[in-house]
């Protein structure tokens, strides 16, 4: 998902509170008192009448099941409930309501410190849930864990949600958590004990002492520094040229890669987004970039803020190898709320410089270049080296 910045959302939602206060007569907005009368002007009466009217239905099945209902109930979770599907019937897999113990656990990992087993996974359109990253030494690579492998249960359970599926195999340093995952057809369940995960988003080494690698696992908050450090060092080095590998990157926050393609590209267009009302904002490079030579590597797997930088540097002149992105192409806005929930809905499609559209679609590589499960060299890796010399 590509995070944006709060500041530019201002929602403002009516629970049931507030809707009781309206239908007992009294007006969140401009009230006088006169008496035992309080009088508003006739717009906010208009508002506050449409309000009830949308409302009322609402009202009417909670103050029944506080009145009726056999049983104790639990406010909070049905408000939960409540947002959660308000939500959900938008039928929008990017979009989803999170309480305020959800928000938080999302929050820790989009700041790159967190608590769990350090897998990466992107759930495809059918559903499954697919490992696209393994973190080095982290609880999952220990316990035999690999790209590419089918994650199916978390202690036992299934889950459709992948926001609850991540938030399950988070938990306490020191706990254990059993994963069950398909590889080639096979089931095995490990279990394996949750550990501090620290992201690191960026990884480079020299390929040899003419070229570098350096690989972007994901775009989180520290990001784009990390790719300047790795960059500035192999431009230090005076390596002849990069390979940037974006390959099963599933995305994160759009500010980040902005910055990571502004490094890369001299001043042009990076990418331009629409709203549903059809307002565009277009995102620019400046003339300061690097001076080496790179081919971008990218795959299936490679999504959202990934296919942002691919589609730039494709349309910009430059060279991509590999196979057809992902083709996620929208923006969530992560909207907080006033108890500490929030919602991430879908408000924006990006395009390229080129005015292509990416959602559904994805980005085609100016090389397609196919890496089989059973290839003994990394022949998308080659052919950009090939490329470079």
């Amino acid at each position: 998902m590509i995070k944006i910045k709060k500041s530019r959302f201002i929602l403002t939602l009516v629970g049931v509170a507030a809707l009781t206060f309206l239908l007992t007569g009294a007006v969140f907005f401009g009230v006088m008192e006169v008496g035992n009368m309080a009088l508003v002007s006739k717009d906010d009466y208009q508002k506050a009448a449409k309000m009830v009217d949308k409302y009322e239905k609402l009202y009417a099945i909670q103050k029944t099941i506080d009145d009726q209902f056999l049983w104790e109930t639990d406010s909070e979770a049905q408000m939960d409930a409540i947002c959660k599907e308000a939500v959900d019937v938008l039928d929008d897999k990017y979009s989803y309501y999170m309480n305020a113990e959800e928000y938080k656990e999302w929050a820790d990992k989009v700041t790159g410190t967190f608590y769990g087993i350090g897998v990466a996974f992107t759930q495809d359109d059918d559903g499954t849930y697919v490992v696209n990253r393994v973190m080095a030494d982290s609880p999952a690579e220990i316990g035999g864990l690999k790209a590419g492998d089918l994650l199916l249960k978390v202690d036992g359970k299934a889950y459709e949600d992948s926001n609850k599926m991540a938030a399950a195999i988070r938990g306490e340093e020191g706990s254990s958590v059993e994963i069950t995952y398909k590889r080639d057809g096979a089931e095995k369940t490990v279990s394996l004990v949750r550990g501090e995960v620290k992201e690191i988003s960026v990884y480079a080494s020299d390929i040899n002492k003419d070229y570098g690698y350096i690989q972007i696992a994901s775009f989180e908050e520290e990001t784009a520094k990390q790719f300047e450090t790795e960059l500035e060092a192999m431009e230090q080095k005076g390596v002849k040229g990069l390979v940037i590998d974006l390959r099963n990157n599933p995305g994160g926050m759009m500010d980040q890669c902005i910055q990571v393609a502004d490094m890369l590209l001299p001043e042009a267009m990076i990418t331009y987004t629409k709203d549903k009302n059809g307002q565009e904002e277009t995102y620019n490079s400046d003339e300061h970039c690097t001076d080496l030579p790179f081919v971008l590597l990218i795959n299936g797997n490679s999504a959202s803020a990934a296919e942002i930088v691919a589609a730039a540097v494709k349309d910009n002149g430059g060279k991509l190898v590999g196979e057809k992105t992902f083709g996620k192409g929208v923006i969530q806005g992560t909207i907080d709320l006033q108890d500490g929930s929030a919602m991430s809905l879908t408000i924006m499609e990006y395009f390229s410089p080129d005015g292509n559209k990416i959602h559904k679609k994805g980005v085609a590589p100016s090389h397609k270049v196919v890496l089989t499960e059973d290839a003994k060299t990394d022949v998308q890796l080659e052919k950009a080296l090939e490329l470079l010399k």
